[in-house]
């Protein structure tokens, strides 16, 4: 109760320098959006799958991070759709993952046989390691949810290692860990795995490790429903690539690593949120107290290593992790393992301080120590010189708090001198002196480094706020120009939105948050990930097409073109992250189309309609010359077609939907090659006439997926009720020894 009280105060302090520190980057841009769709459609009483509408961003199996197998996203979601303000429901949320977090980690430590005092200090330590506080904590929230549990699960593990435990706990902390879709939590599960695993075979513990086995089995069944369709998905997307490279960008190097007991240090990280090669924010802290591990005796400390192989082979796996290539086939960004690194390190530095140091700590070791904090320091002010100042309060900060410490673990009678007259041990003091310092350590932090690196869009926080953009329009939206050309603020968001914001709002607008897309469709119409488009694209919506002669606009069955006009004002760069042609020169907004009237208009935006409305994407789109057919049915996921009239040869149509694979047809059969190099379509059979035929989608790998997964499931829920029954309490258990560390 201490540590998760602790951690709830320490995660508050990046409140009072930013009280919008938990809603930056992907979580306003794309995590929230994600929940309210998510809760809305259970509300709806279904599942999100497919999304025709949304194009692009519509395949939801394929994302992976949808939450579709994970009842805790789901509960998100639900609490997404029926709060009023997301700032408030989202700071709530990440600091319950916080707090979790470093319960977990205390749970985990004690399993380490350390007293509550030393778990206190490793709990409160894990949750602040700078890469979850800057990165995963104010953006990634799945990163974020992931690692929270994952404390939990290893601490099972170790329980299940040991044979004390019913294989049920491990399964469901491993289960909430896989189901989130996040590869980073499934690669720490699958190390961590490993790691117990090859504890438990060392020791000859056969039933042990017939159980961690098993459990290692379930997760990969699981695993196989979360990410089978994204790698089935994967070659006609953005993610399609499958070649090994290092572009620099968001890898932590190993100098960074050094500076990991300073607070306020910014590592080399290469990124597109900021200009050169220092990040902006401590994204490689990891906790002020590392170098005290030379105050650990190595003689003891090797007579502990048998314990702690588990946590070795994690801690160097991890680290390897953290050192690859950036891109790895559809893996990127290695730096995203740092949270597990911090994890591992800080268990690694308390378990050799509560049961491996010197009996009587000497200055030597103490000028250690001292030298590894002016080492990170200096490599810190190396790299961002202009930090000098808040490099050097760090240093003193760290310097003093390792000076008491060595003190107090040099004198654990401290418990009698006069200044402690609550009678506290001094392990105790030990424990509120760490906290003191971190809290120091935390507030200097936050003072100096108050938001995130990366992107802030200021998404309102009132959801009333998303419902009045565009509302009453009628039918699908698409809209041209990027908002990040606008000023990040409310006055911008009254008018239009960004991303999954879109969500939020009545209007079905295509531009979505793109955790893939589909590369084609991308490329013709120049869309960027967060949804934004060229301008000019307004001009290329109304050509004709050479394939389908109709067009993009109608193809699409786009019934409203919400222009932005201030990306028509301004000079375009193209970069990597869009498909833009560079222009040094503003561009002219083309005169309304023939057939569409200005519906709306603000300062900033103009809205176009169709005079006569299409309907919404899904359908039929394009049939070839002498080829009649007839909507009977549709949802997402399926349509059903009447054929009146088709070629004596056989004839073609086009759905207003991406060839995502996974389409299967029942009388007729799909093109090969795409209609317009984007569109679903559909050969017809000459003697079709008069029959029916009916498109359905199936995320691919489905049927292989869904019965692994109640295999999975079904499998651990018989096999933890049996071992339940079978389970006996004997007599003769004893509880693990508790290290105290004052010996």
């Amino acid at each position: 109760m201490l540590t998760a009280g602790s951690v709830l105060v320490l995660s508050l302090i990046p409140l009072i320098f930013y009280g919008r520190f938990y809603f930056q980057d992907d979580t306003e841009n794309g995590a929230y959006g994600v929940w309210y769709h998510l809760g809305e459609s259970l509300f709806q009483g279904k599942v999100p799958v497919l999304n025709p509408a949304v194009w692009s961003s519509g395949n939801y199996i394929a994302e992976g991070q949808w939450g579709t197998w994970n009842p805790l996203v789901m509960l998100f979601g639900v609490l997404a759709y029926i709060s009023p303000n997301t700032v408030v429901l989202t700071t709530v949320l990440k600091v319950i993952m916080l707090v979790v977090a470093g319960m977990g980690t205390f749970v985990l430590a004690r399993s380490y046989s350390l007293s509550p005092e030393w778990a206190f200090v490793a709990g409160i330590a894990v949750p602040l390691n700078g890469f979850t506080m800057y990165f995963d904590a104010p953006s990634w929230v799945t990163g974020a949810l992931v690692w929270a549990i994952f404390p939990f699960f290893w601490a099972e593990l170790r329980q299940l290692m040991v044979g004390k435990r019913n294989p049920f706990w491990a399964f469901v902390t491993g289960y909430l860990i896989v189901t989130v879709g996040y590869v980073a939590g499934t690669v720490a599960i699958g190390f961590i795995l490993l790691a117990v695993g090859v504890e438990t075979l060392i020791r000859k513990a056969w039933r042990p490790a017939i159980r961690i086995a098993v459990t290692g089995v379930s997760m990969g069944l699981v695993a196989v429903v979360v990410f089978l369709p994204g790698v089935l998905t994967a070659a006609v997307t953005t993610r399609g690539t499958t070649g090994i490279s290092n572009d620099d960008y968001m890898s932590i190097d190993f100098n960074s690593l050094l500076m990991a007991p300073i607070a306020t240090a910014y590592p080399q990280l290469l990124s597109w949120w900021w200009p050169g090669t220092g990040a902006t924010s401590p994204a490689a802290y990891i906790a002020w107290f590392l170098p005290a591990i030379a105050f650990v005796s190595w003689s003891r400390f090797k007579k502990l290593t048998p314990e702690l192989r588990d946590l070795f082979f994690f801690l160097a796996a991890a680290v390897a992790f953290v050192l690859l290539p950036t891109t790895i086939g559809p893996l990127r960004y290695p730096a995203r393992f740092m949270p597990y690194v911090a994890t591992g390190a800080v268990l690694l530095v308390i378990v050799a301080l509560a049961r491996a140091r010197r009996p009587h700590i000497g200055r030597p070791s103490l000028f250690f120590a001292l030298g590894l904090v002016v080492l990170g320091s200096y490599l810190g002010w190396a790299q961002v010189p202009s930090r000098y100042f808040t490099i050097l309060v760090a240093a003193v900060l760290v310097a003093g708090a390792l000076t008491a410490l060595w003190w107090l673990l040099n004198h654990p009678e401290a418990q009698s001198h006069r200044w402690n007259k609550f009678g506290l041990s001094a392990l105790s003091l030990i424990a509120i002196g760490v906290m003191l310092a971190t809290t120091a350590t935390t507030l200097l932090q936050h003072r100096t480094s108050a938001k995130s690196g990366l992107s802030i869009a200021n998404q309102p926080a009132d959801v009333s706020t998303y419902k009045g953009v565009l509302k009453g329009v009628q039918n699908d939206v698409l809209v041209v120009g990027d908002a990040l050309d606008y000023p990040q603020e409310k006055a911008t968001w009254e008018q239009t939105l960004m991303a999954n914001a879109w969500y939020l709002s009545d209007a079905s607008v295509m531009n979505r948050y793109q955790l893939v897309g589909f590369s084609k469709f991308n490329e013709l119409l120049c869309l960027r990930y967060l949804g934004g488009t060229c301008p000019e694209l307004a001009e290329r919506l109304f050509h004709r097409r050479a394939e389908t002669g109709l067009m993009l606009v109608d193809e699409m069955h786009i019934d409203n073109v919400q222009i932005l006009k201030e990306s028509f004002n301004r000079p375009q760069v193209a970069m990597a992250s869009n498909n833009y042609v560079s222009r040094k020169e503003g561009l002219e907004i083309p005169p309304v189309p023939a057939g569409w009237h200005v519906a709306a208009e603000t300062d900033g935006t103009v809205l176009w309609s169709r005079d006569i409305p299409l309907g919404p994407a899904g359908g039929l789109s394009w049939s070839q010359p002498g080829t009649r057919l007839t909507e009977v049915s549709r949802d997402d996921t399926k349509i059903v077609l009447k054929v009146d009239e088709v070629p004596a040869g056989g004839g073609r149509a086009a759905l207003s939907r991406l060839p995502w694979p996974g389409y299967t047809v029942d009388g007729a059969a799909l093109m090969e090659r795409p209609v317009g190099g984007y569109l679903l379509g559909l050969e017809i059979p000459s003697d079709a006439q008069g029959k029916l035929i009916t498109v359905s989608f199936e995320p691919p790998g489905w049927r292989i997926g869904i019965p692994v997964w109640a295999v999975a499931v079904a499998g651990m829920l018989g096999w933890s009720f049996v071992a339940m029954r079978r389970s006996r309490r004997d007599p003769s258990g004893k509880p693990e020894t508790v290290h105290e560390g004052t010996k």
